[in-house]
């Protein structure tokens, strides 16, 4: 019985480490069926979703904030925000000199998210990070500079002064 628990263990260990030397497709086999088809990506995945209510979102801009938590995604469905969508946020992080103090409502454009979203060439885009530019009502941007990877879609959401602003176009 101690051997059937120990051969158990150690294919969980090979799975898990990404199925050293045992030839399996990532499914689990046990003789007991106690494991039965289990998959090393149920463990590790994670499902990512619409930006919604309370999402905590990276700012990468020079605005002054450094953390900024969404308070309503301003879409016309109810699903939440994606890529190049504008959303209205609360400050939870800022740096001591900003434009934008602990607190303030802002308005920010959704620039990176980590939920894919299909592109017209039948590619997929898909960021580490949920991040935001934070604008002011009219939709032009508070700050001078936008750091990291922007994708193009944001030009179809008219969103070319962040564009122009950004260092590199994903």
């Amino acid at each position: 019985m101690a051997s059937v628990a120990a051969s158990r263990w150690t294919a969980v260990g090979r799975t898990l480490l990404g199925g050293i030397g045992n030839g399996s497709s990532g499914l689990l086999k046990s003789s007991h069926g106690l494991l039965g088809s289990l998959s090393c990506g149920s463990f590790l995945s994670q499902q990512r979703t619409f930006i919604q209510m309370r999402t905590n979102l990276k700012v990468v801009d020079n605005s002054g904030a450094k953390r900024v938590m969404c308070i309503q995604a301003l879409r016309k469905r109810k699903t939440g925000a994606r890529l190049g969508d504008t959303i209205i946020g609360s400050v939870k992080e800022a740096q001591p000199r900003g434009k934008v103090k602990k607190g303030d409502v802002v308005y920010g454009v959704v620039v990176r998210a980590a939920m894919s979203r299909g592109r017209c060439d039948g590619s997929e885009i898909k960021f580490d990070d949920n991040a935001i530019v934070l604008v002011n009502k009219q939709g032009e941007p508070i700050g001078t500079r936008v750091f990291g990877p922007v994708p193009h879609e944001l030009r179809k959401k008219n969103h070319v002064k962040i564009l122009t602003l950004a260092e590199h176009i994903a």
